[in-house]
């Protein structure tokens, strides 16, 4: 946000200075000719975009963002549905193991090249006591056109993005795939943002599974 007033407020001294250059010259202040009456415009133009910008970018309140998910904070609990049935399923269901939680979408390619490396994860740590949970925010019917693209080994859900958590919300409007190591407590042990494989994975949920 601080680059974006910046950056306005440099636009609108550029205009102000291109305008002032063009006319200076003028005994009245007004365009002479075509090419004085095009750099006229677009100096205007420029000004006016960039206080517009300006405008919105000062009046973007603090207070009216949303505070991403953090590690070490206590998860929000929220519900969704499995792809594969619509039941109703809860994260905090899931109290007492250590949850992979996993944001993805049918459109993102570093999602679905990742999913196969989850299963993975899910088979191999499953007895350990660790739940993989991929959640989209697709509909059921989007999901389904792409039914070959799911993870067999994982949870998979859906839900729509108005009913996550804020803190969830804030994180996915930078893109997918996010994902999270929640411990058996229910607590943010681990952030991901981008596309992993099994190993990376690995190593981020062994030292969690270990705690009883």
């Amino acid at each position: 946000m601080t680059l974006t007033i910046i950056a306005c407020v440099i636009f609108i001294g550029v205009g102000l200075a291109a305008l002032y250059l063009t006319l200076r010259g003028n005994s009245i202040p007004v365009p002479q000719n075509g090419l004085q009456w095009m750099a006229t415009v677009l100096s205007v133009l420029l000004v006016c975009f960039s206080g517009f910008i300006l405008a919105l970018a000062l009046t973007y309140r603090a207070e009216d963002r949303l505070d991403a998910v953090g590690v070490d904070q206590q998860v929000e609990d929220f519900g969704f549905q499995q792809v594969v049935n619509e039941e109703v399923l809860n994260l905090g269901a899931y109290l007492g193991k250590v949850v992979f939680l996993n944001f993805w979408a049918t459109w993102c390619q570093p999602c679905i090249t990742e999913l196969p490396e989850l299963d993975r994860l899910q088979v191999k740590y499953r007895d350990q006591g660790l739940i993989v949970l991929t959640i989209s925010d697709e509909s059921r019917e989007d999901l389904m056109r792409y039914a070959d693209l799911w993870p067999e080994e994982t949870v998979s859900g859906y839900i729509e993005f108005d009913t996550l958590p804020a803190g969830f919300q804030a994180e996915l409007l930078n893109g997918r795939p996010v994902s999270y190591v929640i411990d058996r407590t229910g607590v943010i042990r681990e952030f991901v943002r981008g596309a992993g494989n099994f190993e990376y994975f690995e190593r981020l949920v062994a030292p969690w599974l270990d705690q009883s």
